[in-house]
């Protein structure tokens, strides 16, 4: 058995005695499920030969989870004896790992504490699991498919061991994990990225959905079956066809509008400004006798004259070719939607306050169904998300490990516009069986589509 601290010289074992104490615990080896509680009591005698009075304390890990009752005799008489009650009680969490703890109970004499004593014992944990899993999101949409993720939660006190596979009735979704087996510590959460498609691709029609389930089975345990669902659309949209036809009944109207309307009233300016130039020659040319001069800066007129008709007519022209660039520009207003998925770490000191921002790109905008919470370490403090200047969620660290959250109506966050998640750490959790971290480890998943608009449409 692996020494514990005690008094200086104290003398230790499960019935100790020193020159005016003995001490005596009625059991030395207890085994516990984790949540339950057991009481050892522990025999105290004066063998000294004055009045004396004690403390006691429980030594080792135990000591985290136990209670003295009581914790200090005040006063007994020589040659008598008293007890006192030791409870265990282990927490039903992933703090306290399944095992053997060693312990001792130091009694310390008042008169004389250089002649304390330690009684020894060994408490075991059993082990117990506690898993839970969830897939985000649980239905998504796509041409060629859709990536969800696994969150498995372990709030046992063992490591336990979970195999993921995908499977679908009518074998029509091809599934590709990573990593199919996650090693889950007690009292963390792991991770696993579920990447649907689509066996076959189809150019049009209504949108099939395609059920399907993910299977996670840890060790000794059922697998638990997790639902989703993959709805496929066509390659090409549903707007598609109405696009096309507009855009033909435009390209219609402008080459009616050139031959009716813009081509004769550019015609009809050319050939009145050539008609006004031809009187103005032969004016010139009657006064040609008078002054040849003067005729010669008559033709000049002309001919400037005619460059500024050609001029016109290539502005017209230009003009026509701008209404066709806007009108495509309208048509083109459709947006293509695609699913997202994306992570907000933020590893914050003890004390401290972090943030960690996403800011949507340029001509995108964000729209979130879904949010995943995660606090493996069991830290305490808040964590708030920010969408601009309005607080979304505002969490405390230490009512949850992982939680989640799903809505029908989105949170739209347009291009430009960010979500900020600030964690502010109170204290910093202890996960056993690690070295402990100096940083609180807070997660936000957050999942649901990025739509971007349709590029414009091509006649």
């Amino acid at each position: 058995m692996a020494r514990l601290p005690g008094g200086p010289g104290g003398p230790r074992g499960n019935t100790v005695e020193a020159m005016t104490t003995l001490a005596k615990l009625d059991s030395t080896s207890l085994r516990l499920a984790a949540g339950s509680e057991a009481v050892v009591p522990l025999s105290i005698r004066n063998t000294g030969t004055i009045v004396e009075g004690y403390r006691i304390e429980v030594l080792g890990t135990p000591g985290a989870w136990a209670t003295v009752e009581p914790a200090q005799i005040d006063g007994l008489y020589p040659d008598t004896s008293t007890t006192a009650s030791i409870t265990f009680r282990p927490p039903k969490d992933g703090t306290v790992p399944a095992g053997s703890f060693d312990f001792g109970v130091r009694v310390v004499p008042m008169e004389h504490p250089e002649e304390a004593v330690i009684p020894e014992g060994v408490v075991e944990v059993l082990p117990y699991l506690d898993t839970t899993a969830e897939l985000v999101p649980r239905s998504s949409h796509g041409r060629r498919g859709a990536t969800h993720q696994v969150a498995v939660d372990n709030r046992g006190n063992v490591p336990v061991t979970v195999n993921l596979a995908g499977t679908d009735d009518k074998s029509q979704l091809v599934f590709r994990i990573q990593p199919p087996q996650l090693v889950v510590e007690p009292g963390q959460a792991a991770f696993a990225k579920v990447h649907v498609k689509p066996v076959k691709s189809f150019w049009r029609g209504p949108d099939v959905t395609h059920p399907f389930v993910v299977s996670a089975a840890a060790d000794a345990t059922s697998p638990v079956a997790l639902d989703g669902s993959h709805v496929q659309t066509a390659m090409l949209p549903k707007w598609f066809f109405k696009a096309l036809l507009a855009l033909l009944a435009l390209l219609a109207l402008l080459a009616l509008l050139w031959f009716t309307v813009l081509r004769p009233t550019i015609e009809s300016a050319a050939q009145a400004a050539v008609a006004e130039e031809r009187q103005e020659a032969v004016e010139a040319a009657e006064q040609a006798q008078q002054a040849a001069a003067q005729a010669q800066e008559a033709a000049a007129g002309a001919q400037t004259a005619a460059e500024t008709a050609g001029n016109s007519a290539a502005a017209a022209e230009e003009r026509v070719v701008e209404v066709e660039e806007a009108v495509t520009n309208i048509l083109g207003g459709s947006e293509i939607v695609v699913p997202a998925s994306l992570r907000l770490q933020v590893d914050t000191g003890q004390g401290a306050t972090a943030t960690t921002s996403h800011t949507v790109p340029e001509n995108t905008t964000l729209r979130v169904t879904d949010w995943v919470f995660s606090n493996p370490q069991g830290d305490f403090g808040r964590v708030v998300v920010r969408h601009g200047e309005t607080i979304v969620f505002d969490l405390a660290l230490e009512n949850f490990r992982t939680v989640d959250f799903h809505f029908q109506s989105p949170l739209v966050v347009a291009d430009g516009e960010t979500l900020d998640v600030t964690v502010t750490c109170s204290q910093v959790g202890a996960p056993p069986a690690v070295d402990p971290p100096t940083t609180c480890d807070t997660a936000v998943l957050i999942g649901g589509t990025n739509a971007t608009p349709a590029p414009p449409a091509t006649p």
